[in-house]
């Protein structure tokens, strides 16, 4: 008897001891980012700057996303993806080459794909990314095309139920490559539907040149305090009429529900999200 007591006191502290990583509740989200229709003609002045985007507990799922898509790319023959040197190339032009995937595909790109890809996982571990099959907008994605928007990106991520201090800064980005010029401004369109995030007085931001910039750079923090709650900040890059570059900051933090279908509009861009619970 006391041994069967002793046997159930040890079951009951391992139980015990398991029960906050079984506790911790799993989401995923999805999105969509498009360009607004005919957005290269729009004459609204963005004129406040806006400073960097957050580069604190940054977490980038999307390069690998990307640097997949290439790699199937190159596996399946296509000449945009051939590894091989220009001399290479030109010297042993019938020879097959290899595909190393620990290249960086992502440089090869002048416009990122819509959907980065992943392997389709299950698991309730550690943030990963959704693959294209586990994705549910692809109709919604196919609408704001059919009406004349461009798409950006399509993508998602599941996570854990985390504090606003432990949740990290998910990269993201998408769409067109530009060469960044020696410098430029940020530029931000100030709208009733969002909340500021820009508590000090605005700071000009000038970058050196060099870097790659893409049409859409930004970063999703999503916590939960009793409600989900959603920091956003994305920029939209473009050319003007006199060929320089600018962005336009979009900016909110606000409370959402999970399975409610949120947009956040802009003059430049959209963006269409969802949270949903996984596996709760």
């Amino acid at each position: 008897m006391k041994q069967s007591l002793v046997k159930w006191g040890l079951l009951a502290a391992l139980s015990t001891a398991t029960m906050p990583a079984l506790a911790v509740r799993w989401f995923e989200v999805e999105l969509i980012a498009f360009a607004q229709k005919d957005a290269s003609q729009i004459r609204e002045d963005f004129s406040i700057e806006t400073p960097p985007l957050p580069n604190n507990k940054r977490l980038d799922l999307l390069t690998q996303g990307y640097n997949n898509v290439g790699h199937q790319a190159c596996l399946a023959g296509n000449p945009n993806y051939d590894p091989r040197s220009v001399t290479e190339q030109f010297t042993t032009a019938q020879s097959s080459w290899y595909c190393d995937d620990d290249i960086n595909y992502v440089q090869k790109y002048d416009v990122l794909p819509v959907v980065p890809v992943s392997e389709p996982l299950e698991h309730m571990q550690s943030m990963y990314l959704l693959a294209p099959e586990q994705l549910k907008f692809e109709s919604i994605r196919k609408k704001l095309e059919r009406k004349g928007h461009t798409a950006i990106l399509h993508t998602g991520w599941r996570f854990p139920d985390q504090s606003k201090k432990r949740a990290p800064n998910v990269v993201v980005y998408g769409g067109k490559k530009f060469a960044q010029p020696a410098s430029y401004i940020y530029r931000a369109q100030p709208s009733d539907n969002f909340i500021s995030l820009l508590n000090n007085a605005p700071q000009p931001s000038i970058k050196s040149g060099g870097e790659t910039l893409w049409e859409l750079d930004g970063t999703m923090k999503i916590h939960i305090r009793h409600y989900l709650y959603v920091t956003s900040n994305f920029d939209y890059r473009y050319l003007s009429d006199s060929g320089e570059l600018e962005s336009a900051r979009m900016s909110q933090f606000t409370r959402v529900y999970s399975g409610d279908i949120h947009y956040l509009d802009h003059p430049k861009m959209g963006i269409i999200f969802q949270i949903r619970k996984y596996k709760h």
